[in-house]
Protein backbone atom coordinates (compact mmCIF):
# COMPACT_ATOMS: atom_id res chain seq x y z
CA UNK A 1 0.00 0.00 0.00
CA UNK A 2 2.01 3.23 -1.03
CA UNK A 3 1.58 6.01 1.36
CA UNK A 4 -0.74 8.74 0.11
CA UNK A 5 0.16 12.30 -0.92
CA UNK A 6 -0.98 15.43 1.01
CA UNK A 7 -2.92 16.11 -1.92
CA UNK A 8 -4.90 12.96 -1.86
CA UNK A 9 -5.75 13.36 2.36
CA UNK A 10 -6.94 16.45 1.21
CA UNK A 11 -8.96 15.26 -1.24
CA UNK A 12 -10.29 12.73 0.80
CA UNK A 13 -11.13 15.08 3.50
CA UNK A 14 -13.00 16.97 1.51
CA UNK A 15 -14.99 14.09 0.38
CA UNK A 16 -15.68 12.86 3.58
CA UNK A 17 -16.69 16.44 4.68
CA UNK A 18 -19.14 16.98 1.68
CA UNK A 19 -20.96 13.44 2.20
CA UNK A 20 -21.14 14.57 6.29
CA UNK A 21 -22.57 18.29 5.21
CA UNK A 22 -25.26 16.11 2.63
CA UNK A 23 -26.76 13.50 5.43
CA UNK A 24 -26.39 16.72 8.15
CA UNK A 25 -28.45 17.89 5.41
CA UNK A 26 -30.98 14.90 4.66
CA UNK A 27 -31.14 14.64 8.76
CA UNK A 28 -32.56 18.47 8.95
CA UNK A 29 -34.88 18.20 6.55
CA UNK A 30 -36.38 14.86 7.64
CA UNK A 31 -36.06 16.60 11.08
CA UNK A 32 -38.34 19.40 9.65
CA UNK A 33 -40.59 17.23 7.70
CA UNK A 34 -41.43 15.29 11.31
CA UNK A 35 -41.63 18.83 13.23
CA UNK A 36 -44.19 19.70 10.67
CA UNK A 37 -46.16 16.89 10.78
CA UNK A 38 -46.20 17.07 14.82
CA UNK A 39 -46.99 20.82 14.76
CA UNK A 40 -50.13 20.20 12.10
CA UNK A 41 -51.39 16.89 14.21
CA UNK A 42 -50.98 18.96 16.89
CA UNK A 43 -53.00 21.87 15.54
CA UNK A 44 -55.89 19.38 14.18
CA UNK A 45 -56.34 18.15 17.74
CA UNK A 46 -55.08 19.77 20.21
CA UNK A 47 -55.66 16.96 22.69
CA UNK A 48 -52.07 15.40 21.58
CA UNK A 49 -50.29 16.94 24.65
CA UNK A 50 -47.88 13.67 24.59
CA UNK A 51 -46.90 15.22 20.96
CA UNK A 52 -44.66 18.21 23.11
CA UNK A 53 -41.66 16.66 24.28
CA UNK A 54 -41.20 14.91 20.84
CA UNK A 55 -41.86 18.17 18.90
CA UNK A 56 -39.31 20.25 21.34
CA UNK A 57 -36.67 17.17 20.97
CA UNK A 58 -36.66 17.78 16.94
CA UNK A 59 -36.80 21.35 17.58
CA UNK A 60 -33.71 20.85 19.28
CA UNK A 61 -32.51 18.67 16.96
CA UNK A 62 -32.88 20.83 14.12
CA UNK A 63 -31.04 23.53 16.20
CA UNK A 64 -27.90 21.22 17.07
CA UNK A 65 -27.83 19.72 13.52
CA UNK A 66 -27.36 23.35 12.00
CA UNK A 67 -24.67 24.76 14.27
CA UNK A 68 -22.52 21.81 12.63
CA UNK A 69 -23.29 22.86 9.49
CA UNK A 70 -22.51 26.68 10.15
CA UNK A 71 -19.47 25.09 11.99
CA UNK A 72 -18.63 23.04 8.53
CA UNK A 73 -19.18 25.87 6.06
CA UNK A 74 -17.50 28.03 8.21
CA UNK A 75 -14.03 25.79 8.47
CA UNK A 76 -14.37 25.27 4.40
CA UNK A 77 -14.63 28.39 3.78
CA UNK A 78 -11.72 29.81 6.28
CA UNK A 79 -9.41 31.31 3.90
CA UNK A 80 -6.14 28.67 3.25
CA UNK A 81 -8.08 25.52 5.05
CA UNK A 82 -7.05 22.99 2.49
CA UNK A 83 -3.90 24.24 2.12
CA UNK A 84 -3.54 24.35 6.19
CA UNK A 85 -4.23 20.52 6.46
CA UNK A 86 -1.62 19.81 3.62
CA UNK A 87 0.97 21.92 4.81
CA UNK A 88 0.59 20.09 8.32
CA UNK A 89 0.88 16.96 6.42
CA UNK A 90 4.01 17.87 4.89
CA UNK A 91 5.66 19.52 8.10
CA UNK A 92 4.92 15.99 9.65
CA UNK A 93 6.46 14.43 6.96
CA UNK A 94 9.75 16.15 6.89
CA UNK A 95 9.53 15.75 10.98
CA UNK A 96 9.66 12.11 10.35
CA UNK A 97 12.39 12.10 7.48
CA UNK A 98 14.69 14.47 9.79
CA UNK A 99 14.65 11.92 12.94
CA UNK A 100 15.05 9.19 10.35
CA UNK A 101 18.07 10.61 8.74
CA UNK A 102 19.03 11.21 12.42
CA UNK A 103 18.83 7.62 13.27
CA UNK A 104 20.62 6.33 10.11
CA UNK A 105 23.49 9.28 10.93
CA UNK A 106 23.71 7.20 14.68
CA UNK A 107 23.94 4.17 13.21
CA UNK A 108 26.32 5.05 10.94
CA UNK A 109 28.22 6.63 13.64
CA UNK A 110 28.33 3.41 15.84
CA UNK A 111 29.48 1.13 12.48
CA UNK A 112 32.42 3.39 12.31
CA UNK A 113 32.84 3.12 15.91
CA UNK A 114 32.82 -0.70 16.35
CA UNK A 115 34.47 -0.92 13.14
CA UNK A 116 37.78 0.84 14.63
CA UNK A 117 37.28 -1.03 17.80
Amino acid sequence: MTPQTPEELVEISSDLLRSLHDSLRRARRVSEDYLAQFEAEQDINPDTAQLKPQIAKLDGLIRDIQKVEKTLVDRKDAPGAARMVAFDLCAARDEIERRLAGLRAALHDADVAGGDG
